[in-house]
């Protein structure tokens, strides 16, 4: 690894100084002012109006040339507000960047009580969890059509690609949380590029990339290709593995109230771990169609096609595969401060057999809101509903007052998908004994107070969570494991964020705690890090974002199969604790990332019982957006 930094070293320096030589050059990539076009009038707020806009200014008797004008399909954008209050966080694609996450799992897990559960490096089993959720703990919502579990109850975020989105949103419920992505959307009237590459420790190697032409083939185009590999731990390459995914769409826009979009995802991962399927695969197309007939009111309806698959061994009781479809519909209400969104899906021999689902509430930048959402499920002879309400008020400026509480049953589905006509039959030995569904009951309650005043915030909130039942995953990393008893926990969590005596440099961190630990639930949750972030020269060309710092939490018990412990499907992993460090420098459109996990050579980090992690790797990526 010492000659690896000593290469990357002398990499990064000649390539920040010809690319520091070259940046009068690189300044034409820069976007010009966005200008929008609505009825030959000239409006100067290009956030007007997203679905409309103009690359070049335009001068008194211009004429708008057709390839400048572009079009986005109408979507609802109305929503609670990010914030630690409203327990909402996200992510644009500079953010994403920034990160360096290279999947959702390194994307969340330095956000306050969420944790990361890995079965490995690349190409193994990966999912999330906070507040102990398991089966049926999160959702993922990918422009209106939602990935599902193909197998367990949540679905492998090794099997979501990042290639080609835009934007991320994680709402931390306690009850169930809720992740949305929306792929590209275009901002600017050219033809727009983003290349990531990296290399890195362990023989890991990054390339991530996107194309998009809002003019073109009558419509517009873009298309995305994402792989991420390495030999992993060991030098005999027995923990090797690797993700591949593909993305390319096309939509066809009727002016811009409506739009049709083509949509085809697919990704692969492989790993030679033993315990793990050799080759996991989905494919995901979907067709979108959105229409505003009014302003604030957004119809849209979708038809979706999953195809999933395996590769495996001669001996293995793994499914081998098929396809589902999803059909459904949504409605998004915007008028002042109120918004409103309803959907429906159905989901073709799987479970949730449908879900109707509305989220509405008032949202106001200076005095605060309130919002609620409803959902209810089928799932075979049983339904799941549930409902949750939230509150933010502003009594001052700085100060923040929040409230919110859920209710409600959530269910998850054990193996695979189920059977339908014309499709290969479950397996009965990926079945648990509790049969293909499983449900549990779930509340939550949260209450704090946020302040922020001269660039300080704190933030603190009182907890409380309960759940008849706690669910495995239902993945591999916890394959035919059985439920166990849920308790009643109360805890308390914190946030902060410190000034110090260096301009653009801040001490950040959270912390939580609980007085009664479970599956996937540590008693304390602690994050923290000095982070930095300044924008240099009058043009703004030169930018630095900087950050050191730590994720950890105490044992923490976790699902495994019956079959790997004589307690039954519950273990207990030592303490976790990484040191990192990363570094990123924006020249004009270009940025160059350095990185390390585990700075500390902690050797025995684990989620999952001898499912060692790696225990560090540095990392060295180059990341360019290109115009033209």
């Amino acid at each position: 690894m010492k000659h690896l930094c000593a290469r990357l070293g002398r990499a990064a320096v000649l390539t920040v100084v010809v690319t520091l030589a070259a940046a009068g050059s690189l300044r034409a990539q820069e976007p010009p002012d966005s200008v929008v076009v609505v009825d030959s009038m000239v409006v100067q707020d290009s956030l007007a109006l997203d679905s409309l806009a103009v690359a070049d200014t335009l001068l008194p008797g211009d004429s708008v040339s057709a390839d400048t004008i572009f079009y986005n399909l109408p979507r609802s954008r109305a929503a609670e507000p990010a914030s630690f209050a409203t327990g909402v966080w996200e992510w644009g694609r500079d953010d994403i960047m920034a990160d360096g996450a290279n999947t959702l799992a390194e994307l969340f897990q330095r956000l306050p009580g969420v944790i990361a559960l890995l079965g490995g490096d690349y190409g193994t089993p990966a999912a999330v969890s906070a507040f102990g959720q398991g089966g049926g703990g999160y959702r993922i919502l990918r422009d209106g059509l939602e990935i599902y579990a193909i197998e367990g109850g949540v679905p492998n975020l090794q099997l979501v690609g990042l290639a080609g989105i835009s934007r991320v949103r994680l709402d931390r419920s306690m009850g169930q949380m809720l992740i949305e992505l929306w792929s590209h959307e275009y901002d600017d009237g050219r033809p727009f590029s983003v290349i990531e590459a990296g290399t890195g420790d362990l023989d890991t190697n990054l390339f991530r990339g996107i194309y998009a032409d809002p003019t073109a083939l009558g419509g517009s185009i873009a298309a995305g290709l994402e792989r991420m590999d390495t030999r992993g731990r060991g030098r005999e390459g027995t923990e090797s593995g690797n993700r591949t995914g593909a993305w390319v769409r096309y939509q066809f826009h009727a002016g811009e109230r409506f739009g049709l979009g083509l949509d085809y995802r697919s990704i692969s991962a492989q790993t030679k771990v033993e315990e793990y399927t050799p080759t996991s695969e989905r494919g995901d197309l979907s067709l979108r169609a959105a229409y505003r007939p009014l302003g604030g009111v957004t119809v849209s309806a979708f038809a979706g096609r999953t195809t999933y698959g395996v590769e495996s061994s001669a001996d293995s009781s793994l499914f081998v595969g098929g396809s589902r479809y999803q059909l459904g519909g949504g409605l998004g209400l915007e008028r002042g401060a109120l918004w409103l969104r309803g959907s429906y899906r159905s989901f073709e021999g799987s479970l949730p057999s449908g879900r109707i689902e509305a989220r509405g509430g008032v949202s106001h930048e200076r005095w605060g809101g309130i919002s609620g959402q409803w959902s209810s499920s089928s799932w075979n002879d049983a339904d799941a509903s549930s409902y949750g309400a939230r509150a933010w008020v502003k009594p001052v400026s700085f100060a923040t007052l929040f409230a919110s509480y859920e209710d409600g049953t959530y269910g998850s589905r054990v193996g695979a998908l189920a059977e339908g006509p014309g499709l290969p039959p479950l397996d009965p030995t990926r079945r648990s004994s509790s049969g293909p569904e499983l449900m549990a009951e779930r509340t939550g309650a949260r209450a704090g107070l946020l302040l922020s005043r001269w660039g300080v915030t704190l933030g603190g909130a009182a907890l409380y969570n309960y759940s008849d039942q706690v669910l495995p995953l239902g993945l591999e990393l916890d394959d035919q494991a059985t439920p166990v008893t849920g308790v009643h926990r109360k805890g308390y969590e914190g946030t902060a964020v410190l000034p110090t005596f260096m301009n653009g440099l801040t001490l950040e961190g959270s912390y939580q705690y609980w007085d009664e630990e479970g599956p996937n639930q540590p008693a304390e949750v602690y994050r923290g890090s000095f982070e930095f972030h300044r924008v240099f020269m009058e043009s703004g060309n030169l930018e630095l974002w900087a950050s050191f710092g730590v994720r950890g939490h105490d044992p923490m018990l976790t699902f495994v199969a019956d079959d790997m412990s004589e307690a039954g499907s519950v273990v207990q992993v030592p303490f976790y604790q990484s040191w990192y460090a990363q570094i990123q420098v924006r020249v004009v459109t270009v940025r160059f990332w350095l990185g390390m996990d585990n700075v500390t050579f902690r050797r025995n980090l684990q989620m999952y019982p001898d499912r060692i992690l790696p225990f560090g790797r540095s990392f060295f990526a180059l990341r360019w957006d290109l115009w033209n």
